[in-house]
């Protein structure tokens, strides 16, 4: 029978467990100080999560820490590392587990590891054993309350199947459909009628009143045919434009308004009207009130006010010594012009889109910082690896941020997408504010740059967050 990969934790010397190929030891296990992991480290140095056994090529490859202690024994005979580098056995952190390799790995003073390939083996139990399972093997006898409470569920269990039975064959009324929709529908038809509006013609019931008399001047004097007259013409205009009719011979000239733009609104006169507040300027309306009596001459010539005082003289402002409390702001040293826009991806964003429409139809799956929820072990071994690699790189951004002397906090969100030979595809820059060109471009052309330790495509998403010193 073929050997498989066993591993055996211990602790202080004891065991605690056993790590099977083919049961628990599968393309990858990972072990660490997760509370959720099988194989719980229980350090203060060790990390969170490490990707212990790793398959590649058909062989499962070791992958230890520094400061791990390594003894190895090959047909019996236990070598060392300048054997096991000579042998292309250990490259680095890893030791590639041949099937007459075993050994102990020690993690810290009280946790070690044991490897070794053995052939599969299942338990014989012993008779004593045996008599011990099948004494416990039972279920244990209800007490008094257990078997009251069972017997009270099964009569109301009972009870309700009965009552249903009886209620579906006895109680339940009948319906018919014939008295529930169509009987209805006939009833709402039989008491339904029809509302119909009243259109006949109605006379109006409106009375002119005269206005009252006023002293005649020579510049009060109204025109013939013109709408603010009070004459019998402009009478009849008046009781044509109430009673629903034109006249076509009370027609004039059309008003002319002058506007004038100020720094804090406009000023607009009518010609021949007064201040609006009911003056009798010189063919002016009594004010903005005015109604049927009004001496408004159409045909007279313009009369605007002091426009050259509105536009010449300026609102009277005062000024504030007090700073406003409360207000933000974004200092952005040099041309204005050169700020790069808040949210919106640096650089080439057709290209960008189509790298992440490209990644999406392929199924690369998103990583992003600080989010394992949905993720198996292997893309959180992933997502574990690509974090590390980027916090040690991203001390180059921040060493751009502060060749840039920002006086402002600065916050990025970036999107990698990671070939498979680690190289970046494209990345996305996003800035969560208002920045220097010249400083965006720098932090792109950084990320660009990296490489990384990887065995496959992979997108990932971080954030980076810069304050001044």
């Amino acid at each position: 029978m073929a050997k498989i990969l066993s591993l055996r934790l211990n602790y202080k010397g004891k065991f605690l467990d056993y790590a099977k190929e083919g049961k628990e030891i599968k393309k990858n296990f990972t072990i660490g100080s997760n509370k959720f992991l099988q194989w719980q480290i229980l350090d203060p140095s060790f990390p969170d999560k490490h990707m212990f056994i790793q398959q590649k090529g058909g062989e499962y490859v070791m992958q230890m820490l520094p400061g791990n202690q390594l003894s190895v024994e090959k047909g019996g005979n236990a070598v060392d590392s300048n054997y096991l580098k000579q042998n292309n056995l250990l490259s680095g952190n890893e030791l590639v587990l041949k099937h007459d390799l075993k050994g102990t790995l020690t993690l810290s003073p009280d946790w070690s590891i044991e490897f070794e390939y053995r052939e599969p083996w299942v338990a014989i139990l012993t008779a004593e054993e045996k008599q011990i399972v099948a004494q416990y093997a039972r279920r244990a006898k209800p007490d008094e309350v257990s078997r009251f409470n069972r017997m009270i569920l099964w009569l109301v269990l009972l009870l309700a199947i009965v009552f249903s039975i009886i209620f579906e064959l006895f109680l339940k009324p009948e319906y018919k459909y014939e008295d529930t929709v169509v009987g209805k529908l006939q009833t709402l038809q039989a008491e339904a009628q029809r509302v119909q509006a009243d259109a006949s013609l109605r006379t109006s019931n409106f009375v002119q009143q005269e206005a009252p008399p006023q002293e005649a001047t020579e510049d009060d004097t109204p025109q013939q045919g013109t709408p603010g007259a009070t004459g019998p013409r402009g009478s009849a205009a008046l009781d044509a434009a109430f009673a629903g009719g034109f006249d076509a011979t009370a027609t004039g000239v059309a008003p002319q308004l002058k506007i004038v733009t100020v720094v804090q609104g406009f000023s607009a006169r009518r010609p021949g009207a007064g201040g609006g507040g009911g003056g009798t300027g010189s063919g002016g309306a009594a004010g903005g009130g005015a109604g049927a009596g009004s001496s408004f001459n159409a045909s007279s010539a313009p009369n605007f006010a002091d426009i050259g005082a509105a536009v010449t003289k300026g609102p009277s402002t005062g000024l504030y010594t007090q700073r406003p409390e409360g207000a933000t702001g974004i200092n952005v040293i040099g041309d204005a012009s050169k700020v790069a826009p808040s949210g919106k991806s640096w650089g080439d964003l057709v290209e960008q889109e189509r790298v992440r429409r490209d990644y999406e139809r392929r199924g690369v799956v998103k990583l992003r910082e600080g989010v394992i929820e949905g993720l198996s072990e292997e893309q959180v071994a992933v997502q574990t690896s690509l974090r590390d690699q980027v916090q040690n790189r991203q001390s180059q951004i921040t060493q751009a941020y502060r060749e840039a002397n920002l006086r402002q906090t600065a916050s990025f969100t970036i999107t990698l997408f990671i070939r498979s030979n680690g190289s970046l595809r494209e990345s996305m820059v996003v800035p969560a504010g208002a920045y220097p060109e010249s400083f965006v471009a720098r932090v792109k052309s950084i990320v660009d740059s990296w490489r990384f330790n990887v065995t496959g495509e992979a997108q990932y998403t971080f954030t980076v967050r810069l304050r001044p010193n």
